[in-house]
């Protein structure tokens, strides 16, 4: 078994409610809804934060030296 740590949290009473009708629906406990909800938030964040870098990645890849603008603008 996992270990785990147990967090609080105060949520808004209108996510409670929704939170308490979805665990009713899906015979599921708190717990694991929470924890499902949890993992995909992480999961999408860190994919976000992954596309980020690639941009900047991608954006510095692209950069051109001020000097080598100049010369090709003289060149014109």
């Amino acid at each position: 078994m996992q270990a785990r740590k147990t967090v609080m949290s105060s949520i808004p009473l209108p996510l409670a409610e929704r939170l308490d009708a979805l665990v009713e629906q899906l015979e599921m406990s708190y717990d694991e809804v929470v924890a499902e909800a949890i993992s995909a938030w992480i999961e999408r964040e860190e994919e976000r934060r992954l596309l980020a870098f690639r941009t900047l990645a991608s954006a510095n890849s692209m950069l051109v030296e001020g000097n080598r603008v100049i010369d090709w603008a003289d060149s014109l």
